[in-house]
């Protein structure tokens, strides 16, 4: 995109001169080697022009993508000499901006960093081009921020000599100032910024926008931003969560007497939607903190900026456990996959004394990725898995895989047999003997005329049988577990916590054992207030994700009560690791330094009731 740009730029320009035929098809078989990447060929042919047609009407744009090309083929000194010469040559050319940025790049990759942003600097002030100035700024900008350390950015102060480009100086010191608390410093900074005239509207209109809001911070709100699907395919889930936390701050800011606000930031249920916001966010620095995004992809790329802008990123719902190294800005108010799979398995050995197990789940990214952490964790731990099965979500009849299940469990029963009587016996020779016990039941079920269904066997050789599963087949799985008659322990997701589904089910999965991450007394009186005082200002009733937007945000409120009154983003941070266990109507909160919670709960259905373990 950004070469036909450039070959439309580069058009527009040479119209007004009278270039022959020849000597556009000359340019144009330069410009078709550098598209299709043959940047050392097209070096040559644009050389082989200057030197041999030194006059020709092109010649400013020869000499414009023959330092382009040796840039691109990584000749960087031999690029920068080309841009001298140009300058020397054509000094009032429309081309010199482009020439600016082109040496900035060369310097950039010779770990030239100040004179890179140097460069950048004066290919924005000479351009009249908005959008060259800003590509131009936004190449200075991410060099003096993730790059440049405040000694660097002392050297550029005392170096460059425009107000164009000390305003953009200015603005970085007032901002790292602002990181250290240090308001004075940075007020100062942008005052002495304003009072340039250095006609960099970027940046005059970014510092005008920090100076208000130091001058105000002692009397402004907390601000936070609710990056949330607020449409889109998760549109219900970004609405509920915000719908929750709203009532909290609500709430809040009646008894409390301070001012905490809640923006909202719409990502559409899309990544790159939510990457551009997270960006305008950060560059805003009255908000302290962001609330989302919800999707574990995601929240995920969004931590990658997160990190990079040093803004606390607080997701309600986000489960890949890579967020917590990912960022050290990142914090998972929901409990990361990796500990639900740990909480549970480690009960299964302690409690269950689990030796045998299997799977039954779903092909699905999130329930491979579920399951086989379960099965690599209990393998770790001593137990034996017997077979895991998957389906496709959507099958309607998943017989074949019980059946599978079910003869693995048949097997066992006989090995065990076989065992009792000869423990000597290795794995080959007890698969011989039950492939000769199979052909002699066959043959006595023929002399006799008869059948037996196996499903009236019941095998209690499997310990338990983990099925994490979408809630929309809990009834399919129940009861085929139950038909199949597989006497094991039934652990499961946070799917099953569906009471409905279960009552439905009950004398299937009596007994079932489950992770979630949060435990519902419906007659507790925290849940009938949060209830009642939901449907007044909503006009509804609500559900689970309101539920937990409420859960999430008091515990965020919680922690930054007693935070200091001007609370930075890294106060705000450390707020949230410093707090101390907080439980909630639904979800508790354990986070601490480690950055993620883990307060896993266990529960067991049992006699039409959810109870927890622990």
């Amino acid at each position: 995109m950004r070469f036909i740009i450039l070959v439309l730029i580069i058009a527009s320009q040479l119209i007004a001169q009278k270039a022959t035929k020849r000597e556009w098809t000359i340019f144009n078989k330069g410009l078709q080697d550098y598209k299709t990447g043959q940047f050392e060929q097209a070096a040559r042919d644009f050389e082989i022009v200057l030197s041999k047609l030194p006059h020709n009407h092109l010649q400013t744009a020869h000499h414009l993508m023959l330092a382009k090309s040796l840039y691109k083929s990584g000749k960087y000194q031999k690029s920068l000499k080309e841009c001298e010469q140009f300058q020397k040559k054509y000094p009032d050319s429309r081309y010199i901006p482009y020439i600016f940025i082109l040496e900035g790049n060369n310097y950039f990759r010779l770990d030239r960093l100040q004179t890179a942003v140097e460069k950048w600097l004066k290919a924005a002030e000479s351009s009249k081009e908005r959008t060259l100035q800003e590509k131009a700024l936004k190449l200075a900008d991410s060099t003096v921020r993730y790059r440049l350390d405040n000694q660097g950015l002392l050297y550029l102060q005392h170096e460059l000599r425009s107000d164009f480009a000390l305003q953009f100086v200015l603005y970085h010191q007032a901002e790292r100032s602002y990181e250290k608390n240090n308001f004075p410093s940075a007020q100062a900074a942008l005052k002495r910024l304003l009072s340039l005239n250095g006609q960099n509207t970027i940046y005059e209109a970014k510092a005008q926008k920090m100076f208000d809001y130091l001058g105000n911070k002692q009397n402004s709100a907390i601000r936070v931003a609710a990056l949330l699907p607020l449409s889109g395919s998760n549109a219900d889930v970004g609405q509920a969560l915000l719908a929750g936390a709203q009532l909290v701050v609500d709430k809040y800011n009646r008894e409390k007497g301070l001012t905490i606000e809640l923006v909202p930031f719409d990502y559409e249920t899309r990544i790159a939607t939510a990457l551009q916001l997270i960006k305008e966010i950060s560059g805003d620095l009255s908000i302290s903190a962001i609330y989302g995004p919800v999707e574990n992809d995601i929240a995920t790329a969004c931590a990658a900026i997160a990190d990079y802008e040093h803004i606390p990123l607080i997701t309600p719902t986000a489960t890949e456990k890579s967020l917590r190294t990912l960022s050290g800005e990142s914090i998972q108010l929901s409990i990361p996959m990796d500990v639900v799979v740990q909480k549970l398995g480690h009960y299964a050995q302690d409690s269950l004394h689990l030796k045998r197990f299997a799977t039954v789940a779903p092909i699905d990214d999130y329930f491979v990725r579920l399951t086989k952490l379960f099965i690599k964790q209990q393998q770790q731990l001593g137990a034996q898995l017997v077979t895991d099965q998957w389906y496709y979500p959507g099958d309607l009849d998943i017989t074949p895989h019980f059946k599978a299940l079910k003869r693995v469990g048949i097997k066992l029963m006989f090995q065990d047999s076989v065992m009792q009587e000869d423990t000597t016996l290795t794995q080959a020779q007890v698969d011989s003997l039950y492939k000769l016990y199979q052909t002699e039941q066959n043959e006595i079920l023929k002399e006799t005329n008869s059948r037996i269904d196996s499903a009236d066997i019941a095998v209690k050789t499997i310990d338990a049988l983990y099925m994490p599963v979408f809630t929309d087949d809990i009834s399919m799985i129940a009861s085929q577990y139950a038909y199949w008659n597989v006497q094991a322990q039934v652990l499961g997701n946070s799917d099953w916590y569906d009471e409905i589904l279960l009552k439905k089910n009950r004398s299937y999965i009596n007994g079932l054992i489950f992770t979630s991450d949060g435990y519902l007394n419906k007659e507790s009186f925290d849940f009938r207030r949060f209830r009642n005082g939901f449907r007044d200002a909503n006009k509804r009733t609500p559900g689970k994700y309101e539920l937990i937007g409420y859960d999430t945000f008091n515990f965020i409120l919680s922690a930054i009560t007693d935070a200091p009154k001007n609370l930075s983003r890294e106060d705000f941070l450390e707020a949230i690791k410093a707090a101390p266990v907080y439980n909630g109507v639904y979800r508790n909160f354990d986070v601490g330094k480690k950055r993620y919670n883990d307060a896993v709960r266990l529960l067991k259905y049992t006699n039409g009731l959810i109870l927890p373990i622990q």
